[in-house]
């Protein structure tokens, strides 16, 4: 597979896994008889049991000085008092993920939602488990015997869906979330229409401030040989057509401003993150449907890839934000105006018709 049919690939799972959610949603809507819930507690009595004991014994050996390795046997009880402490922040960083989590799915492949195509799908399931959206169980085991390696393993009815290292989603957390959000930059893109009035076109309504009408100025509307602003007829159906003037796009992307203020936006992208995780999303979701350009999740990014992107991104924005044509004035019969032959032409004919 190539790699655009594998983020494609995931996309597909993780997309039919949000189907999966909004059936068991639907489902407990009929079965609010049921006593069981989607998601299983945790059992820490299970996971303890043997730690209080050895807690016990160790304290016990310290205390009449007959520990074999007191330095040892003081640190081991440490590390089972400090685990709670660690399951506890794991708790309150799975809450601080799940905050967010409804509202991400809900743009999901949009700017400001979770990148369907980099998420792993077990890390999808995973967090639609935690947030009681998919039903399944955990367990929280101490891997290898040990209590500083604590992992949460998550099931559904699909089976082991994935494990989660304690630390190292404490870690994580300090830095970024349990997925990865497309970069939203819909205010950047529109501050820049609004400042930029020599390109788009502005028109007072009566506010406070101008409003952009969609469209461009009389100096980025294509022309025709003779200098005068080509114009497109289009019939719009029941007699009516309407005149569109073609937006030149060529000459924008030519234009200083454009791209000064296209690359301060994109080179933000690039600097704003430790990594390149959400550059990678931005352009696996939102650019590469117009550049078909598509880049590996998880992996930093060469200098010649980081200069794509900044070309790319006004090649997106040149293709989705601005328009390839726009209507002039408002839609009119079909013959309103007659051409002036014709016009002539019925003079005559009346002229003739007076004098006979």
């Amino acid at each position: 597979m190539t790699l655009k049919e594998k983020l494609l690939e995931n996309k597909r799972l993780n997309e039919a896994n949000q189907y999966k959610v909004a059936e068991q949603q639907s489902m407990m809507v009929y079965q609010l008889g049921y006593g069981e819930s989607l998601k299983k507690e945790v059992d820490y009595s299970a996971l303890y049991e043997p730690f209080v004991h050895q807690y016990a014994n160790l304290q016990l050996a310290l205390q009449n000085n007959t520990a074999e390795n007191p330095a040892a046997a003081r640190k081991h009880t440490q590390d089972i008092v400090n685990s709670v402490q660690v399951i506890k922040t794991a708790i309150e960083n799975i809450g601080s993920n799940l905050e967010v989590w409804g509202e991400m799915v809900q743009k999901a492949s949009m700017m400001g939602g979770v990148d369907l195509m980099g998420t792993p799908e077990s890390r999808y399931r995973a967090l639609n488990f935690f947030a009681g959206s998919l039903a399944g169980e955990i367990q929280l085991n101490a891997i290898d015997d040990d209590i500083n390696k604590l992992a949460w393993d998550i099931y559904d009815d699909l089976g082991f869906v994935e494990r989660i290292y304690l630390t190292k989603l404490n870690e994580l957390s300090t830095k970024q979330d349990m997925f990865v959000a497309i970069p939203d930059t819909n205010k950047q893109n529109q501050d820049f229409k609004m400042l930029s009035s020599e390109i788009f076109e502005r028109e007072d309504m009566g506010g406070e401030a101008p409003v952009l009408t969609g469209g461009v100025t009389e100096t980025y509307r294509k022309k025709a040989k003779d200098g005068s602003v080509e114009i497109k007829q289009e019939d719009m159906g029941n007699d009516m057509v309407q005149d569109f003037y073609i937006v030149d796009k060529e000459l924008i992307s030519n234009s200083l401003q454009f791209n000064t203020e296209m690359d301060k936006i994109s080179a933000g992208m690039l600097g704003a993150y430790e990594g390149f995780d959400e550059v990678i999303a931005f352009n696996n979701n939102i650019i590469a449907p117009v550049t078909d350009y598509y880049l590996k999740p998880a992996k930093a990014l060469t200098k010649r890839q980081e200069q794509q992107f900044i070309e790319d991104y006004k090649t997106w924005f040149l293709a989705n934000e601005v328009p390839e044509k726009m209507p002039l004035g408002d839609p009119k019969p079909k013959n309103m105006e007659q051409p002036q032959e014709q016009v002539e032409e019925v003079a005559v004919e009346e002229q003739v018709e007076t004098i006979n």
